[in-house]
C-alpha cells in the first residue's frame, strides 16, 4: 500500500466514503477498556445501554479525529505537554479502576426481585463511555497510522470532501459499536443470570488490569 498521500482531487466521493468508512471501523474495533464497558453494558443492561456506551466512545473519537484533520501540530502540541498529558492518562487510570470494581459489584442476581426500571439515563451511559475513550489520547495515533496506511489525507481535503471523509470515519465507528452491541446481545440469552454475573467478574478484572498497567507504564516513563 502506497504511504504517499495523493492529492485530495484524485479521490472520488465513492472511494472517499469506503475508505473512511473501513477506517473508522477497523480503529474502533480493538476491544480496549471502551469495548470492555460495552460488552458488559450490554450483557447486563441491554444492546441500546451498550450502543448508547459505544455511542459516548465515538463522540470521544470524533474529538480527536477532528483534532487530527485540524493538523498534526495542534495534535502533537497536546500531546507534548507532560503535565497534561500525565494528568488525562491518571485520570483514564481513575476511570478504568472505578468502573473495574463497579462491573465486579454488579451482581444481577442481587437485582433479580427488584422491578425492572432503570434509574440510569441513557444520556449517563454516553457519558460514561465518552470519559473512558477521552482519558486516551493516544487513540489520535491509531487514527493517523490508519490515515498514513490507507493514503487517506484527511488533514487535506477541502469543503464538502473533507465534510464526507469525516462523516464516512465516525459513520464506520459507530458502526462498530451497533455491530458489537447486537452480536453481544444475541449471546447473552445463552447466558443465564448467574453466568452474566460471572462474566461481569472477569470483565471487572480485565478493567482493574488495564488500569494498574496503565498506571505503572506511566509512572515508568514519566
Amino acid at each position: 500500500m502506497n504511504l504517499i498521500f495523493a492529492s485530495p482531487f484524485d479521490f472520488t466521493f465513492i472511494e472517499v466514503i469506503l475508505k473512511g468508512f473501513v477506517i473508522g471501523l477497523l480503529a474502533a474495533a480493538p476491544t480496549g477498556p471502551s469495548g470492555v464497558l460495552c460488552i458488559q453494558r450490554t450483557l447486563n443492561k441491554g444492546r441500546l445501554k451498550g450502543f448508547m456506551s459505544g455511542l459516548g466512545v465515538t463522540i470521544s473519537d470524533t474529538l480527536y479525529i477532528l483534532c487530527t484533520s485540524l493538523g498534526l501540530s495542534l495534535v502533537m502540541g497536546f500531546l507534548q505537554e507532560k503535565q497534561t498529558f500525565l494528568i488525562v492518562k491518571l485520570v483514564g487510570c481513575v476511570l478504568l479502576l472505578i468502573f473495574g470494581i463497579h462491573t465486579i459489584r454488579n451482581n444481577p442476581l442481587a437485582k433479580q426481585k427488584r422491578t425492572g426500571h432503570d434509574k440510569d439515563s441513557l444520556i449517563s451511559y454516553t457519558a460514561s463511555g465518552f470519559l473512558v475513550a477521552i482519558a486516551n489520547p493516544l487513540v489520535v495515533f491509531i487514527y493517523l497510522g490508519m490515515f498514513a496506511y490507507f493514503a487517506f489525507p484527511i488533514s487535506e481535503f477541502e469543503g464538502f470532501q473533507k465534510m464526507l471523509a469525516f462523516a464516512s470515519v465516525i459513520g464506520g465507528d459507530l458502526c462498530w459499536w451497533l455491530f458489537l452491541s447486537f452480536l453481544i446481545n444475541k449471546l447473552r440469552h445463552r447466558f443465564d443470570l448467574r453466568g452474566i454475573w460471572m462474566i461481569n467478574r472477569i470483565l471487572g478484572c480485565v478493567l482493574i488490569a488495564a488500569a494498574v498497567v496503565w498506571f505503572v507504564y506511566t509512572i515508568v516513563t514519566i
